[in-house]
């Protein structure tokens, strides 16, 4: 085997990964508007409802998803799980109150742009090296050459082909919002609750006059 075609081939993966810039790193000033704006998140949404027929309040809500461009993902009697694109989803929440009262709403955010950035730089680094790979077997001039720039070429195509489906993951977790809706009859006092209501009631009006 010829000792240049040897050299450059144990080489190539050490200059990819030092031409790889780093993730942590953006074009973009911190605290900018542009910066803000480029952050990926992951949204999630928790709403409990309440309504005389909390059994229909499920396929309401999964007409009132597609409507927005969503989905639902899962349905169950008396809740649904529905997916909404995030360019939507505060159009969605507004709706929202349509399908019952409103008893308890929350929203959390996961920040995953470093992530997300990340695969995308790996992924890149990956490509260009695939495409040296490439070029590297068309100058292979003995089988055991070919064989060897084969072998490197499976690697780094089975590691791409795997960032990119955690990339496809991701920014579909990114595109679209999960919104989960819980539907339950309100919840009225018995006769002893009363009770405690109107004492209640009364305790303010000995403090509090309108």
């Amino acid at each position: 085997m010829r000792l240049p075609f040897l050299i450059l081939l144990l080489v190539l993966p050490a200059c990819a990964t030092r031409m790889a810039p780093s993730p942590g790193m953006s074009q973009e000033a911190p605290g900018s508007g542009q910066a803000l704006k480029d952050r990926s998140l992951i949204t999630t949404v928790s709403v409990r409802l309440e309504r005389p027929a909390p059994d229909q309040g499920p396929a309401e809500a999964v007409a009132l998803a597609k409507a927005h461009g969503g989905y639902a993902q899962l349905v169950t009697d008396a809740s649904a799980t529905v997916r909404i694109p995030a360019g939507q989803l505060d159009t969605f929440l507004e709706k929202v109150p349509g399908l019952g009262t409103v008893a308890e709403r929350r929203v959390s955010a996961e920040d995953v742009t470093e992530a997300h950035q990340d695969l995308r730089v790996r992924l890149e680094t990956l490509e260009r090296a695939r495409q040296r790979y490439l070029q590297l077997l068309d100058r292979a001039a003995t089988v055991s050459e070919a064989v060897l720039v084969e072998k490197e070429l499976e690697r780094v195509t089975a590691e791409y082909e795997s960032l990119q489906a955690r990339l496809e993951a991701l920014e579909g977790a990114v595109a679209l919002a999960t919104v989960q809706l819980d539907f339950e009859r309100p919840v009225r006092p018995g006769p002893v609750g009363w009770i405690f209501y109107g004492l209640a009631k009364g305790v303010k009006w000995l403090f509090i006059w309108d």
